[in-house]
């Protein structure tokens, strides 16, 4: 029965774990997005798979860890926590912020046309072997 109840506390470090480094990387792309500089429990819900009752507790942890400061309106990154957020918000989502192959990494092209003022996806075309431009 002890192994049963240290599984389940580990199982609970880990999903509390899980939480707090998602709320972090939430609320890292909350605030890139300009959608507010203040991070509240309230505002990250919808983007968390997280049990509600928790998530009090959850930023509390994250102000005891020095990675969120308390505010009067809510909470916001520390220097040391908006690093470390960053950090694994880029591991979590580089590799789904990649271009496909062919689609033009500098957003200058729309529609099914290749660009043909860009090198894409290592792909030299006409119009950029040739110096030219647009």
């Amino acid at each position: 029965m002890a192994q049963a109840q240290q599984q389940t506390g580990g199982a609970d470090a880990l999903e509390r774990l899980k939480e707090r480094e998602e709320i972090l990387q939430i609320g890292y792309w909350y605030q890139g997005e300009g959608l507010g500089t203040t991070l509240t429990p309230q505002a990250v819900l919808p983007f968390l798979q997280a049990d509600p009752s928790r998530l009090d507790a959850t930023f509390e942890a994250l102000v005891e860890s020095g990675d969120l400061r308390r505010l009067a309106s809510g909470y916001d990154f520390t220097s040391g926590g908006k690093r470390k957020a960053a950090r694994m918000f880029t591991e979590t989502f580089t590799e789904f912020q990649q271009p496909g192959h062919g689609e033009c990494v500098d957003g200058c092209c729309d529609g099914d046309e290749p660009c043909e003022t860009h090198a894409h996806a290592g792909h030299a075309h006409a119009g950029h072997l040739h110096g030219q431009h647009g």
